[in-house]
């Protein structure tokens, strides 16, 4: 992009700020390769140091269960001392009572027996109490270990974000540089310019030349040079033209202009380019300020927000200052800001959002209900303006469907259906944006009736289905996958979910309300609709426009005859019959069974929209 300069400044970005002096928490500034590697070092010590411990902690854990379990093992001994030193104790007590009656009985063995289970409960409780405090010890050395491992932990933590100081202050410094560039530029000037203007612009253009080139030579020689230039789309090094001389300048084989420049140039970056460029945390460069003197202002960081929404010409409003329609782009400084997106016919957006790092918010802005009552016609905006299918609310309900009305559906949900057909303009406009071919295009033919024998059609598709068809006219030759390609483009472009009907869907929408065979009866007469042997002018020859005939009393053009309808069945159904087929088959209830992916000139289609 070509922009004007002033006599002694040209700057490359859309915007030039005066870069703060980024305050550091260490003692000495991180600025050089040999921190950034120093760090690395020490993470490499650190996590060396972590992997030792993690093994030493492992091994102390086991040392810690055995011991645990060797208490237990002790303590189920010592209870069975017990139980042996209390019988020993019993059989002690009645050799005491039989000596009474027999003064020579000798209690001696009973003796030796009481004493010894003693000894052996004294032994189990001694070994239970040694046991548990072994166990004692081996948890606070295993405390300790783990202390130390969170210790590592926090300080590898500690090392990683002031590596990412480090690698955006040393990133920092190599982009902040002079130099002096000298570059040629030859332009071809326009045989109506002065020579001044001549000059002017190739002057400017060689200025431009040598701004990109200092910003290539700063970035080659940057010690992560991939990773800036991957990032550098997102952000700009704030080049400034101090000053130029022109050493050359001279016309040549006519029209050809020739300057040789000499620029001073400087790089001021912003001070989260360098977060930018490096792809971290805007964090990562700034620090939260002390107090400053007086002649000095309080940091504070900028970071970026990104506001999308589901809906196109919405307006965005940030702490009320408008921004225009979604997606929006913009610096803010850190802290709280209210978001408002509004936009005619939708419940308006409103936040309060704090930040402190680069964000995205998507809203989700939500149809006012109360203006989609049953029988509401309404048609979706487009991105681009176009028209959208005029829709038609249906409302949700208890319904008696089917032949002789036999059928009682529930339709849980309101609908809105499309009033007509879709047609050729509507389908041509689909084609165009997303270069879609249809089954018919692929395949190289489209079926027809002929001699009430479908006949297979070659090099015919829906811009030419063997009879003349304007853009008003329903769109044929078209597969149930081509309709719901169509419906699912549609949903993209609006936002909301469009698809096919289904058959109790569609027949609904086609009764209007009554329970005859059509929507005015059930006989069919003359000239109502565009049937077989009908007696309008296209009947047995083609489609006609659609709202060629009334509508239904709901609002709704051709539910009777023009094309045979998809609906959402994935195994092939039709509804509302063909220009070609006996009124008869026109019946509300009654369905054409074919194959999916078929394309017939007697089939169309009309979306349906969820709300």
């Amino acid at each position: 992009m070509r922009q004007g300069f002033p006599a002694l400044l040209f700057a490359l970005a859309p915007c030039i700020m005066t870069p703060a002096v980024l305050a550091q928490t260490s003692s000495s500034p991180v600025t050089s390769v040999s921190t950034v590697t120093e760090i690395e070092s020490s993470l490499f010590d650190e996590h060396a140091s972590l992997a030792s411990l993690k093994k030493k902690l492992e091994e102390k854990q086991n040392q810690v269960d055995n011991r645990a379990q060797q208490t237990v093992r002790l303590t189920k001994l010592a209870d069975q001392a017990e139980s042996s030193l209390a019988k020993a104790k019993s059989s002690l007590e009645q050799d005491y009572t039989r000596m009474i009656d027999e003064p020579d009985f000798d209690i001696a063995p009973a003796q030796k027996r009481f004493q010894g289970a003693w000894k052996t409960v004294k032994d189990s409780k001694s070994a239970v109490s040694d046991s548990e405090q072994v166990h004692q010890t081996l948890l606070l050395e295993l405390n300790a270990i783990q202390a130390e491992k969170s210790s590592i932990e926090t300080s590898i933590a500690a090392l990683n974000n002031t590596k990412l100081r480090a690698r955006a202050e040393r990133l920092r410094g190599e982009l902040t540089q002079s130099d002096t560039q000298t570059v040629s530029f030859t332009n071809n000037c326009s045989s109506d310019m002065t020579l001044a203007q001549c000059s002017n612009q190739t002057v400017t253009l060689a200025l431009q030349k040598a701004v990109n080139q200092f910003q290539n030579s700063v970035i080659d020689n940057t010690t992560e040079t991939k990773q800036v230039k991957d990032n550098l789309a997102s952000t700009s090094l704030n080049i400034h033209v101090l000053d130029h001389t022109v050493t050359t300048a001279s016309f040549y084989e006519g029209s050809k202009y020739k300057a040789i420049v000499k620029a001073n140039l400087e790089t001021r970056p912003d001070k989260n380019t360098p977060c930018r460029l490096l792809n971290i945390k805007s964090s990562s460069c700034f620090t939260k300020s002390d107090e400053q003197t007086n002649d000095q202002q309080k940091e504070v960081a900028w970071v970026n927000l990104v506001v999308r929404s589901n809906q196109y010409n919405d307006n965005v409003a940030i702490n009320g200052v408008k921004y225009g329609s979604t997606p929006v782009e913009v610096m803010l400084p850190t802290g709280k800001h209210m978001i408002t997106i509004a936009k005619e016919g939708y419940l308006s957006f409103h936040q309060e959002l704090e930040i402190s790092r680069d964000q995205n918010l998507r809203a989700v802005l939500q149809a006012k209900q109360n203006s989609l009552n049953v029988g509401s016609k309404f048609a979706d905006p487009m991105p681009d303006h176009s028209q959208s299918p005029e829709m038609i609310v249906v409302g949700a309900g208890r319904y008696l469907l089917g032949e002789n009305n036999a059928r009682q559906v529930v339709v849980d949900k309101p609908f809105a259906l499309s009033a007509t057909p879709t047609t050729v303009q509507a389908f041509k406009s689909f084609v165009e944006k997303t270069g879609y071919q249809t089954d018919a295009e692929l395949t190289n033919t489209c079926n027809s009736i002929s001699n009430t024998e479908i006949t297979p059609i070659p090099d015919s598709y829906w811009r030419n289905p063997g009879f003349k068809q304007t853009d008003s006219s329903p769109v044929v030759c078209v597969s149930r996958s081509d309709a719901a390609n169509y419906a699912r483009w549609l949903s993209k472009e609006t936002g909301f979910t469009y698809r096919l009907p289904q058959a109790d869907e569609w027949e609904v929408a086609a009764r209007a309300g009554q329970e005859t065979s059509f929507w005015w009866g059930n006989d069919f007469g003359a000239g109502k609709a565009n049937t077989g042997w009908s007696g309008t002018p296209w009947s047995n020859n083609s489609t006609s426009p659609v709202r060629t005939f009334p509508p239904t009393p709901t609002g709704f053009y051709d539910m009777v005859g023009n094309v045979w309808e998809w609906t959402q069945n994935p195994q092939g159904s039709a509804k509302g019959g063909a220009w070609s087929f006996s009124p008869n088959e026109a019946k509300v209830f009654n369905e054409l069974n074919i194959a999916p992916s078929t394309s017939a000139n007697y089939l169309g289609f009309r979306v349906l929209r969820e709300l």
